[in-house]
């Protein structure tokens, strides 16, 4: 999982925030109970708000496309002065909360093979 590389989600838009910080705006797929008369009943926003600090913005920013999972903890490691292993922590848990939430989706690497299929094919 370190080859991967974490791509953002093209529906998401960003807004700058306080402190350095950066809002993501995600917009919901349009549902039909979102339009009148119902959207009178049952109320509901059309976006989703995600808001990262200074390190977040940070790490948003070196998730490009570009970048494997690897390198940017290599990068916030040398940035902030930390173990690989403490910055593994860090980014691999804003990661998976980034990727629960709809802002990022993860490409694995085209030589990548899943190992339920490498089983498989050595049988």
């Amino acid at each position: 999982m370190l080859a991967a590389r974490p791509v953002r989600n093209l529906a998401a838009e960003t807004e700058p925030a306080n402190d350095n910080g950066l809002w993501i705006i995600i917009r919901k797929a349009p549902a039909p109970w979102r339009k009148a008369p119902w959207k009178w009943i049952m109320p509901g926003r059309d976006h989703r708000r995600i808001a990262l600090d200074r390190l977040g913005h940070e790490m948003w920013n070196l998730c490009d496309g570009q970048r494997s999972v690897e390198d940017i903890i290599d990068e916030m490691s040398r940035r902030h002065r930390l173990s690989f292993h403490e910055a593994r922590v860090a980014v691999t848990g804003l990661l998976r909360e980034l990727i629960r939430r709809g802002a990022l989706a993860i490409a694995l690497p085209p030589d990548s093979t899943p190992p339920t299929a490498q089983v498989a094919k050595n049988q």
